[in-house]
Formats: structure tokens, C-alpha cells, sequence
């Protein structure tokens, strides 16, 4: 029932699944860059929450990315993902700010999560620590992103509308989740987790989702996946693997 729930498939129920928490988790502030003895750059490592958007004007009308990594070794040797959704739990938005297209893109380059922790709230993150992800740091204060503001893919591998409803959101089985995540799999090295991005254009659409630190173990950030154990033989006809394409 639950999974059928979840991918609108009554076939998954035929197949077993794994739920991750993530691994490490941060936010990435826009901000100028450290000048000298003054450090201008702020993260969330340690922090109850992540955020996606753009800020309003007490944040300058600046930038917000989150980073997630999950780690897959709990996967069985040999198992063929079938499906995945991950899904992050929205407790705050900006009041009247417009429904948000968030994308959800392959990070190129690892990063970090420090023992930054965001003062109150944490929509304006506190300075970052050492070995912090920042919007210019991927390992503050010494190794940079390629890009600032992270270096990720072209093309989200999956995408979500989120609205004002402080609700659990959803980022759905697509073929490019399914590719990241046997890329993963395959190759744990490369394995440097998703970025979500969006809601930049307008101010006041930033958007504040719960992190791997929350203390409501509900609310945190799940990655769920569907696979096909590698000794596993169906033959009655009732376990077509989903179609994310």
C-alpha cells in the first residue's frame, strides 16, 4: 500500500525498497566573497533547516541552494534501481511569495557539511566553519566551487512545484533520478549529491525545508528507492518494473 502510495504504481509492491536519511546536508548563502581579515560567507551545516530561493530584504534579496548527499552502500551488491523519489518537508515560506519550480541537479564537485549553525530562524545561515560548503567554498575556506554557487548539471533530474501549503514536497521517479542514483551506485566517488534550485527570480520566494538535524525525525529528508535484487527471477507476470521515463 505504501508504495504503491508513493509511485502510483501497484506494481512496486512486488519489489523491495530502501529509505535514506542524508548523509550530510548544508545551505548555500550568496554573499561576496571573504575579503582579507573579514569573512563575509555564511552556511548551515549544523542547522535544523535548509533553504531553497531567493531572500527578501533583510537578506538582501540574496540566493539560497540546499545541498543533500545520501550514501547507497546499504544498497544489496548487484540490485537494479527501479524507481526513487526523495521527498523534503517545507516548514516555512515567505508570506505571499509564488509557487516555486524547484529543480533537483546533480552536484559535479564534493563538498562539505561544517558546524555552522543559522541564528534564530536560520534564513541568513551564521559565519561558515571550516570545512563548510558556502556559496563560494566548497571545503571553507580553502578549496572553491568551479562556479560559484555550486557546480551542478545543465538539466535538473527532476522537478517540483512548491506552493505556501507547509506540507511534505515531493521529487518524483524520473530517468534522470534513476541515472544519478545507478551512477552512484556504480561509482561512489562521483557520488557528490543533488542541489535544489529555484523560486530565484522573484524576492520573498525563498523556501525553508528540514533538515538531516531536526530533531523531528518525521520531517527530515528521505530518499526512497525501489530496486531489484541482482538473484531475483520473476515469472507470474505481476512485477513489471516502473516506467520512469
Amino acid at each position: 500500500m505504501l508504495l504503491a502510495a508513493l509511485f502510483a504504481s501497484p506494481s512496486l509492491c512486488a519489489w523491495p525498497s530502501l529509505e535514506l536519511e542524508p548523509v550530510q546536508d548544508n545551505t548555500l548563502y550568496e554573499t561576496p566573497i571573504d575579503s582579507g581579515a573579514t569573512q563575509y560567507e555564511l552556511s548551515n551545516g549544523a542547522g535544523d533547516f535548509l533553504f531553497a530561493g531567493r531572500g527578501g530584504m533583510d537578506a538582501g534579496f540574496r540566493l539560497r541552494r540546499a545541498v543533500l548527499k545520501f550514501d547507497l552502500s546499504g544498497l544489496p551488491a548487484g540490485a537494479e534501481i527501479l524507481a526513487a523519489r526523495l521527498t523534503l518537508h517545507q516548514s516555512r515560506a515567505a508570506p505571499g511569495s509564488p509557487p516555486a519550480s524547484m529543480g533537483l541537479y546533480r552536484v559535479s564537485q564534493d563538498w562539505g557539511e561544517g558546524e555552522s549553525e543559522g541564528i534564530g530562524a536560520e534564513g541568513q545561515g551564521n559565519f561558515a566553519t571550516a570545512g563548510d560548503a558556502t556559496w563560494h567554498h566548497r571545503f571553507y575556506p580553502d578549496i572553491a566551487w568551479d562556479t560559484p554557487g555550486g557546480s551542478f548539471a545543465e538539466t535538473a533530474s527532476a522537478t517540483t512545484t512548491v506552493g505556501q501549503e507547509l506540507t511534505a514536497y515531493t521529487w518524483g521517479c524520473t530517468s534522470a533520478l534513476v541515472t544519478d542514483l545507478a551512477l552512484w551506485q556504480s561509482a561512489p566517488a562521483q557520488n557528490f549529491g543533488w542541489i535544489v534550485v529555484g523560486g530565484e527570480a522573484a524576492a520573498y520566494s525563498a523556501h525553508r525545508f528540514d533538515s538531516r538535524e531536526n530533531e523531528a525525525v518525521e520531517t527530515r529528508p528521505r530518499l526512497t528507492i525501489v530496486y531489484r535484487p541482482a538473484e531475483t527471477v520473476h515469472s507470474d507476470g505481476f512485477e513489471t518494473p516502473p516506467d520512469c521515463g
